[in-house]
């Protein structure tokens, strides 16, 4: 899109504002495919953003879809997937959510613990239902290459691999539990494609050594994913022919052994971090001491993964000044309208020179964006959120109104 489109689409829908395309998140998913056998089901991770439009979307696109909550589930029945392609990952599910689930009789509750799992065998015998279930695991090796660790060490995420045996031993025979398969996840934000295929190898062995000593016959494996993008000036490209090359040569390995089983990965970064761009309006231009300070209308409240909010390290998602791509560069701190310090979404960043009524682009925030951030902090109207789509323009979320600040608030009168 050129300027003058995006700032017709600013004029109408105002700033702070999240805008998407259509056509790289398409882009991304079929990048995604094309890389992998042709027996795995990539399942979208909604909790990266949880649009009802953007589920929609990815649906449209051949995705199932990994939920996180009863609010995701709610929001995924309603994009329209099925049932049967719906797998729900969580380390702490309320009973409301998995009676939810179980009545809903999603494909996978991804359990745990096996506290959990007694929970869900109990409801379901209550409501004379069979859950389907699958046991996450948390290895005993590390994640390689992983920008956030999720297993290997310890941590709430599944169950410990040395007590996963004895566990289902312990299990007996319950009628109303159906075990169907596994799920790891080690970690997210990987950009080298051979630690993701040595991890996908290690989980198949597991897999391997689980069935073999449980005489379990595993109907689903998710072997999670954490394919990265490059957001910073180190980072480089997931290479995707090494990718396919390296998961082509796995999946001939086990393919025999797990010729009836349904093969899953997730990814919700790769598929839309590139697709989105968060626009915030200069507000100010000032100078203290020795640095000079761009205030806009939108910070850490509605992008924190700008702002590296509960990161010990910090660095810069890229940005621009919106029309002045080519002019001459100046080092800024940009900031937010909190009262805060900690609100500062680009540190010591070089850009154009900025005038109040520009608009700030950050970009590659098509992923944990607006739903990953404080929103309710000093009440500011959430931003609108919108996706082009063929040429045609979408409102996913309206931009917000003071007066939402009071809905569901009962005062003292």
């Amino acid at each position: 899109m050129d300027k003058n489109k995006i700032l017709e689409i600013l004029n109408e829908y105002k700033s702070p504002m999240y805008l998407y395309d259509a056509g790289i998140i398409q882009r991304q998913y079929m990048k995604l495919k094309s890389s992998l056998p042709e027996r795995f089901e990539i399942f979208y991770s909604m909790k990266a953003n949880p649009l009802l439009g953007i589920c929609q979307l990815m649906k449209s696109c051949g995705t199932r879809i990994e939920v996180a909550s009863e609010g995701e589930l709610h929001t995924a029945l309603a994009a329209g997937f099925p049932v049967q392609d719906i797998i729900f990952t969580s380390p702490g599910k309320t009973i409301d959510e998995l009676e939810y689930a179980i009545d809903k009789q999603i494909y996978s509750i991804n359990v745990e613990s096996f506290a959990e799992l007694d929970i869900i065998r109990k409801i379901a015998q209550e409501k004379s239902k069979k859950a389907n279930v699958s046991i996450r695991i948390n290895p005993d090796y590390d994640a390689f290459g992983a920008g956030i660790k999720m297993s290997g060490g310890s941590t709430q995420f599944g169950i410990d691999y040395e007590q996963l045996m004895e566990g289902i031993a312990n299990m007996g025979n319950t009628p109303h539990i159906n075990l169907i398969g596994i799920h790891v996840y080690m970690g997210t934000q990987i950009l080298n494609a051979d630690n993701i295929v040595s991890i996908m190898d290690k989980i198949f062995e597991m897999a391997l050594s689980m069935q073999t000593g449980t005489g379990i016959n595993l109907e689903f494996i998710d072997l999670g994913g954490g394919f990265g993008v490059p957001y910073f000036t180190n980072d480089h490209q997931l290479d995707l022919l090494e990718l396919k090359s390296g998961t082509e040569k796995v999946w001939h390995k086990y393919r025999d052994k797990f010729c009836n089983t349904r093969i899953a990965v997730e990814s919700g970064r790769f598929l839309l971090a590139e697709s989105g761009k968060f626009f915030s309006k200069v507000l100010y231009c000032k100078h203290s001491k020795d640095r000079s300070y761009i205030v806009c209308d939108g910070g850490s409240n509605f992008h924190a993964n700008s702002a590296f909010l509960g990161r010990h390290i910090r660095n810069n998602f890229p940005m621009s000044i919106l029309g002045k791509e080519n002019e001459p560069l100046f080092e800024a701190t940009v900031v937010g309208p909190l009262c805060t310090p900690t609100d500062v979404i680009g540190q010591r960043v070089m850009l154009p020179k900025a005038e109040p009524g520009d608009y700030l682009v950050v970009e590659k925030s098509g992923a944990y964006g607006l739903t990953n951030s404080p929103v309710m902090f000093l009440s500011h109207p959430q931003p609108a959120e919108v996706l082009v789509y063929d040429d045609a323009v979408y409102i996913l979320r309206e931009h917000g109104k003071k007066e939402d600040f009071l809905v569901g608030q009962k005062g003292l009168g």
